[in-house]
């Protein structure tokens, strides 16, 4: 039953950055449900993990995210998802998450400043505009973080847990 558990926070973090994407709000819901997955997973029978670690490095990441909310560059839900998807990642793929969600939010960033990237948000969006009959991608110099952090979770996650590595 626990291998069920990184699946389950796989599938939310996908439906988090969709909502994201689209809505530019991830659901407090899906946080919760995210933690609470862990929680699950951590006290299942035949599981050992390094729990301290794992909230101590979720701990960090909220701090330092929390100052980036404070001065209005993070919102709140971005603050939540990537605290409750580092818990999940902790000592052993937090690197891996980290320079993914790096690595995918920088690219985002560049998609959303750079004026020249309107053909391309079009031409990479036009499938899920045409889903949701939305005209503007990106309607503010905002980037959908939540994109990022799922993508860093995901690959953290299914390293960690999925793979069996």
């Amino acid at each position: 039953m626990s291998e069920l558990y990184p699946v389950l926070t796989l599938l939310l973090l996908g439906f988090a950055a969709a909502s994201d994407l689209t809505t530019r709000i991830i659901r407090n819901w899906i946080s919760l449900a995210i933690l609470l997955l862990f929680v699950l997973y951590a006290v299942s029978p035949g599981i050992n993990l390094d729990v301290t670690g794992h909230i101590l490095l979720a701990g960090g990441l909220f701090l330092l995210l929390f100052a980036g909310f404070a001065f209005n560059k993070v919102g709140g839900g971005d603050v939540k998802l990537a605290t409750v998807t580092m818990l999940w990642a902790g000592p052993a793929a937090a690197g891996d998450f980290l320079i993914v969600m790096a690595f995918v939010g920088g690219l985002l960033a560049l998609i959303v400043i750079i004026p020249q990237a309107r053909l391309l948000q079009q031409w990479m969006l036009s499938p899920v505009l045409r889903l949701i009959d939305r005209a503007e991608p990106f309607p503010s110099h905002t980037v959908p973080y939540g994109v990022a952090i799922a993508a860093g979770g995901c690959v953290a996650l299914y390293g960690r847990y999925v793979s069996g590595s």
